[in-house]
Protein backbone atom coordinates (compact mmCIF):
# COMPACT_ATOMS: atom_id res chain seq x y z
CA UNK A 1 0.00 0.00 0.00
CA UNK A 2 2.95 2.29 0.53
CA UNK A 3 4.05 1.91 -3.09
CA UNK A 4 0.52 2.57 -4.33
CA UNK A 5 0.19 5.65 -2.11
CA UNK A 6 3.55 7.02 -3.23
CA UNK A 7 2.67 6.40 -6.87
CA UNK A 8 -0.68 8.15 -6.50
CA UNK A 9 1.00 11.10 -4.83
CA UNK A 10 3.65 11.31 -7.52
CA UNK A 11 1.23 10.88 -10.44
CA UNK A 12 -1.34 13.35 -9.10
CA UNK A 13 -4.47 13.91 -11.19
CA UNK A 14 -5.22 16.24 -14.08
CA UNK A 15 -8.43 17.52 -15.61
CA UNK A 16 -6.87 17.87 -19.04
CA UNK A 17 -3.89 16.15 -20.61
CA UNK A 18 -0.82 17.52 -18.79
CA UNK A 19 2.32 18.95 -20.36
CA UNK A 20 4.93 16.43 -21.57
CA UNK A 21 7.12 16.88 -18.48
CA UNK A 22 4.14 16.20 -16.23
CA UNK A 23 3.15 13.21 -18.36
CA UNK A 24 6.52 11.66 -17.58
CA UNK A 25 5.89 12.16 -13.86
CA UNK A 26 2.49 10.49 -14.24
CA UNK A 27 4.04 7.47 -15.92
CA UNK A 28 6.72 7.19 -13.24
CA UNK A 29 3.97 7.32 -10.61
CA UNK A 30 2.00 4.71 -12.54
CA UNK A 31 4.97 2.33 -12.38
CA UNK A 32 4.95 2.61 -8.59
CA UNK A 33 1.20 2.03 -8.59
CA UNK A 34 1.48 -1.07 -10.76
CA UNK A 35 4.32 -2.45 -8.60
CA UNK A 36 2.22 -1.91 -5.48
CA UNK A 37 -0.79 -3.55 -7.16
CA UNK A 38 1.30 -6.60 -8.07
CA UNK A 39 2.51 -6.86 -4.47
CA UNK A 40 -1.06 -6.52 -3.21
CA UNK A 41 -2.24 -9.38 -5.42
CA UNK A 42 0.75 -11.49 -4.36
CA UNK A 43 -0.08 -10.79 -0.71
CA UNK A 44 -3.67 -11.91 -1.33
CA UNK A 45 -2.46 -15.16 -2.87
CA UNK A 46 -0.05 -15.70 0.02
CA UNK A 47 -2.83 -14.98 2.50
CA UNK A 48 -4.99 -17.59 0.83
CA UNK A 49 -2.16 -20.13 0.89
CA UNK A 50 -1.70 -19.48 4.63
CA UNK A 51 -5.36 -20.46 5.05
CA UNK A 52 -6.61 -17.13 6.33
CA UNK A 53 -10.31 -16.49 6.04
CA UNK A 54 -11.60 -15.64 2.57
CA UNK A 55 -12.62 -12.08 3.43
CA UNK A 56 -9.09 -11.32 4.63
CA UNK A 57 -7.56 -12.53 1.37
CA UNK A 58 -10.09 -10.54 -0.66
CA UNK A 59 -9.55 -7.36 1.33
CA UNK A 60 -5.77 -7.62 1.05
CA UNK A 61 -5.98 -8.01 -2.73
CA UNK A 62 -8.61 -5.30 -3.19
CA UNK A 63 -6.17 -2.36 -3.62
CA UNK A 64 -4.37 -4.26 -6.36
CA UNK A 65 -7.56 -4.83 -8.27
CA UNK A 66 -9.37 -1.53 -7.75
CA UNK A 67 -6.47 0.90 -7.95
CA UNK A 68 -4.85 -1.05 -10.78
CA UNK A 69 -8.12 -1.01 -12.71
CA UNK A 70 -8.56 2.72 -12.09
CA UNK A 71 -5.04 3.43 -13.29
CA UNK A 72 -5.44 1.33 -16.42
CA UNK A 73 -8.84 2.88 -17.17
CA UNK A 74 -7.56 6.46 -17.25
CA UNK A 75 -4.04 7.28 -16.01
CA UNK A 76 -4.86 10.98 -15.57
CA UNK A 77 -8.19 10.83 -13.72
CA UNK A 78 -9.30 10.90 -10.11
CA UNK A 79 -10.61 7.33 -10.30
CA UNK A 80 -7.53 5.69 -8.77
CA UNK A 81 -7.68 8.12 -5.84
CA UNK A 82 -11.28 7.17 -5.14
CA UNK A 83 -10.42 3.48 -5.46
CA UNK A 84 -7.63 3.92 -2.92
CA UNK A 85 -10.01 5.66 -0.50
CA UNK A 86 -12.31 2.64 -0.69
CA UNK A 87 -9.70 -0.14 -0.78
CA UNK A 88 -7.06 0.99 1.74
CA UNK A 89 -9.27 0.83 4.88
CA UNK A 90 -10.50 -2.62 3.88
CA UNK A 91 -6.96 -3.84 3.32
CA UNK A 92 -5.89 -2.47 6.69
CA UNK A 93 -8.84 -4.27 8.31
CA UNK A 94 -7.61 -7.52 6.74
CA UNK A 95 -4.08 -6.95 8.03
CA UNK A 96 -5.36 -6.17 11.53
CA UNK A 97 -7.46 -9.34 11.52
CA UNK A 98 -4.43 -11.47 10.57
CA UNK A 99 -2.35 -9.90 13.34
CA UNK A 100 -5.15 -10.38 15.87
CA UNK A 101 -5.81 -14.02 14.95
CA UNK A 102 -2.13 -14.98 14.73
CA UNK A 103 -1.57 -13.57 18.21
CA UNK A 104 -4.34 -15.76 19.63
CA UNK A 105 -3.03 -18.87 17.89
CA UNK A 106 0.46 -18.39 19.29
CA UNK A 107 -0.79 -17.98 22.86
CA UNK A 108 -2.94 -21.08 22.56
CA UNK A 109 -6.24 -19.36 23.29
Amino acid sequence: MILIGYGITRANWHIWLPAPAEQEEVWIGNRYIFAGCALSLAAAAWSHLRENTVWVSICVGLPGVLVGWGTLEDPYSLLRHLAAVVAFPLALAGVVEVIRVRGRRQRGL
